[in-house]
């Protein structure tokens, strides 16, 4: 640590980057506090806010990002059917005023830079459930024990889930789910129907709430045997 990287005094590159050494789930910068919560949710869109109400309605208070950073694919999605414009919009009315009426937090304003894992010796002492997650942002990092990646495109989560060292098959979604990840109307959220879209956010937060209850209990029976 006391030879220079050449970063700034806040420990970014004169760019504003993070340093290299943060990618692919390195533990948090020295000095840098990360902001610790259950769940994180990747896209604050439709999915996004399905997700976040889910969590909500199970006792768990997630972040809400704007979305992945490098995810542009939206700029070439094929516009939705006609039909399901209005029933869109208005659910999209209400998970909004939901998020409103129960103060979630939401940051529309900040995007994921970097989405890594940490496993083992390599997470912070006082967060050892064996693996953790974290989401960089241009504010700092966040510390979570699962992450939601809703409505983020195909070739920005192909690509995440190259870096994390996952390979494609039948039993990537079960391997994703093993360790916190889950994917919701990934690549096809203005396709798929809003029915579709609302089930797999639902599933998803019933299945972070009970991952997280299972860790929590877990916490509590180490620290009972200590």
């Amino acid at each position: 640590m006391g030879k220079s990287t050449g970063n700034g005094a806040n420990g970014r590159k004169p760019d504003g980057r993070e340093p290299s050494s943060a990618k692919n789930g390195g533990p948090p910068a020295a000095g840098r506090r990360p902001e610790a919560t259950a769940a994180v949710v990747v896209g604050c869109g439709l999915p996004g806010l399905a997700v976040a109400s889910e969590l909500s309605r199970q006792g768990i208070r997630p972040i809400v990002l704007n979305g992945l950073r490098q995810d542009t694919e939206s700029l070439h999605c094929p516009v939705p059917d006609a039909w399901s414009l209005p029933e869109r919009a208005d659910l999209l009315r209400l998970l909004r005023g939901y998020a409103a009426g129960h103060s979630l937090d939401i940051r529309r304003g900040t995007s994921a830079e970097e989405v890594g894992l940490l496993r083992g010796s390599a997470a912070p002492a006082q967060q050892a459930d064996g693996m953790k997650w974290t989401v960089r942002t241009r504010h700092g990092v966040l510390l979570a024990d699962a992450v939601v990646l809703a409505g983020c495109g195909q070739p920005a989560l192909v690509k995440l889930v190259r870096t994390l060292g996952f390979a494609a098959g039948a039993e990537l979604g079960d391997a994703l789910r093993s360790v916190g990840l889950y994917v919701v109307g990934a690549g096809e959220a203005l396709t798929v129907p809003t029915r579709e879209l609302v089930r797999q956010a639902k599933r998803a937060g019933q299945e972070v709430a009970a991952r997280n209850a299972t860790l929590a209990g877990a916490s509590v029976l180490r620290y009972r045997t200590a």
